[in-house]
């Protein structure tokens, strides 16, 4: 166990219990977002090659990558 997760422990355990519900709450939100994947840029990074962007391409950025092969098909 690292140093600072036995220090958030002794931390934990010093808290009044009325303030432990917070804490949990936050740490289970925190817990459960998702791991990163590792591989940086994503694939889809690059992938609309165009010279002339589209003036609609932040707004509709969905289509414009399905359109492109990544991600549901927003065309419709």
């Amino acid at each position: 166990m690292t140093e600072a997760r036995e220090e958030l422990i002794h931390l934990i355990d010093e808290l009044p219990d009325d303030e432990v519900h917070a804490l949990l709450a936050s740490a289970r939100i925190r817990a459960a977002r998702p791991k990163a994947s590792g591989s940086w840029p994503p694939a889809f990074f690059g992938s609309i090659k165009r010279t002339d962007l589209p003036e609609d391409l932040a707004r509709n950025h969905r289509k414009h990558l399905a359109d492109a092969g990544f991600g549901e098909d927003f065309r419709g």
